[in-house]
């Protein structure tokens, strides 16, 4: 007896529950950028979402990730305790063709401008051709040298204003040809400007597929994390000085950048201080043993060429950045050897590869003000900010931007800064001090006896002269050389005022004369010193940090 159709259903459905669930198919999963850590080179991004699952073994399909990222570091979460993560496999897909959408949009957009102006080019050289046809018939009119005429004489005056009409409109297509060939070069260019921040070349995406198995049917929440490069950030500093108050505002500030090939949108974004390396493992230390050989005759080689690369950067102040005052900066989370700031809010970085400032931290300073003189190098005084940096988190090497009283001065470059240490800041020079240096007369002569010696003699004066309303902290610093002979002898001479300091900052022979100068009143320090050394021996000088 055939069986119907409800009853074959129901049989095949008793059939599949004995046989116990089916193996879905793979499942696409739609997960966004949520979460972004950049590091000072490279980044980690966090994609986020919740998956459907039905009950068995299922795999989830995540596609479109850069090519490229190192398969090691890619980790997937999956929350829920009756479901089990299995294999996570990491596919190289190549697409044929550009993967990052903007990139394929502007090179299309590309070769549309080149197919315009090929287009325009055509019709140039189309209204050339025809323009070169009317001059020749213009200037022969009546026939060449065969005495043929090529226009009859009744129909010459015809014929020589439609020359000129016709010629007036190839002119004038050619014109508008030019015209808008220049326009659409100049969209080439901008097009070309635009594609070289977004373009990464790449034909090819990165598809992870995980294994999971479900108990029963259920949603989870997914996120997968994978490192990319091109990105990064480092540190660009305003401070500003008040000098009437003697307080600096210093804004700590991330320059963050990325052409990873993903726009983040609306991303949780945090900024590190963490340096991953490719091997962090202690440096071993071998055995070194020691052994004689014969000596080799000496050969000369030729110098080998050193390849230099210099490297100059120029960065443009924007005093458009809200005060301090306002800003709502990041939050910290500090450990004994790194400092995350979490950004506030929702950040949003196209893959651009431009440079985008975020505001980190913002800190005040109670300073001292002190004008600082180096008559060798100018004659010029120099403000400086000094206080001790007595917070937790150090201030790692970058840019200073210098504003005082609230006008810009310039940048300078800033050294890492450490808990504790004495900070110096530079904030430009101060044009109301007066420096002048005064070479006063000096003796070099050769002393007679058993022993010859030479003595040369350094007398200089400096004038420093206040200009400012009220007293001003000042600071000149020169300088003693120092012997490293036991036959050269270096004496301060009579007359010479006594510094206030020697060997500054650990500097040897670096002598500073501090004073508060008074307005309208000069002050005067007399530097004398004296050099000794062998007549039969030549004197050498050089310079090193210390």
């Amino acid at each position: 007896m055939p069986l119907s159709s409800r009853t074959l259903a129901k049989a095949l459905f008793c059939l599949c529950a004995a046989a116990g669930p089916l193996r879905a198919a793979d499942i696409n999963t739609d997960l966004r950028i949520d979460r972004v850590t950049v590091y000072v080179s490279g980044a980690m991004v966090t994609r986020s979402g919740s998956v459907a699952l039905p009950a068995g073994s299922q795999r989830l399909l995540v596609r479109g990730l850069p090519a490229g990222i190192n398969r090691n570091l890619v980790t997937v979460r999956l929350e829920g305790n009756a479901v089990r993560l299995g294999a996570v496999d990491v596919q190289t897909v190549n697409e044929g063709d550009f993967v990052s959408p903007r990139e394929r949009e502007l090179r299309a957009h590309l070769e549309q401008l080149g197919d315009q102006r090929a287009a325009i080019q055509d019709d140039i050289e189309t209204a050339q051709t025809q323009l070169k046809l009317l001059e020749s018939l213009a200037a022969a009119p009546t026939g060449g040298s065969n005495g043929t005429a090529a226009v009859n004489g009744a129909n010459l005056a015809t014929v020589l204003a439609s020359i000129g009409t016709n010629a007036s409109s190839a002119r004038a297509r050619i014109r508008d040809a030019k015209l808008r060939q220049r326009v659409v070069d100049r969209d080439i260019e901008t097009a070309k400007a635009e594609l070289s921040k977004v373009a990464t070349a790449r034909r090819a995406s990165t598809e992870l597929r995980i294994a999971v198995e479900s108990a029963g049917a259920v949603t989870v929440p997914v996120s997968v994390s994978y490192p990319v490069g091109d990105a990064g950030w480092d540190w660009v500093y305003q401070a500003r000085l008040d000098t009437t108050s003697g307080r600096v505002d210093l804004l700590r500030q991330g320059r963050v950048r990325q052409r990873s090939g993903e726009d983040w949108s609306n991303v949780a974004l945090t900024l590190t201080t963490a340096v991953p390396e490719a091997n962090v493992s202690t440096p071993a230390m071998n055995a070194q043993f020691l052994d004689l050989r014969d000596r080799l005759p000496l050969v000369t080689a030729a110098p080998a060429p050193v390849a230099g690369m210099l490297r100059a950067e120029s960065r443009a102040a924007a005093d458009s950045v809200t005060a301090p005052a306002m800003l709502v900066t990041a939050t910290a989370r500090a450990t004994a050897f790194t400092v995350d700031y979490d950004v506030p809010g929702l950040t949003s970085l196209a893959a651009d590869n431009q440079e985008r400032l975020l505001p980190v931290a913002s800190e005040q300073f109670k300073a001292g003000i002190v004008a600082r003189v180096v008559p060798a190098a100018n004659r010029r005084a120099w403000l400086e900010a000094t206080f001790r940096y007595e917070l937790d988190t150090p201030i790692e090497a970058g840019v200073l931007q210098l504003y005082r009283d609230g006008a810009y001065v310039g940048e300078a470059p800033t050294p890492a800064i450490l808990p504790g240490a004495d900070v110096r800041m530079p904030f430009g020079a101060d044009e109301r001090i007066r420096v002048a240096l005064r070479d006063e007369a000096a003796k070099s002569d050769q002393t007679t006896g058993f022993n010859r010696q030479v003595v040369e003699e350094t007398r200089q004066r400096f004038e420093i002269t206040s200009f400012h309303t009220t007293p001003v902290s000042v600071q000149v610093l020169d300088r003693v050389p120092v012997s490293r002979n036991n036959d050269v002898r270096v004496e301060l001479l009579k007359g010479t005022t006594e510094p206030t300091k020697k060997d500054l900052d650990g500097k040897a022979g670096v002598y500073a004369w501090e004073f508060m100068a008074e307005p309208q009143k000069t002050v005067t320090i007399r530097h004398y010193y004296s050099v000794r050394y062998p007549r039969d021996r030549v004197l050498t000088r050089s310079e090193e940090n210390n």
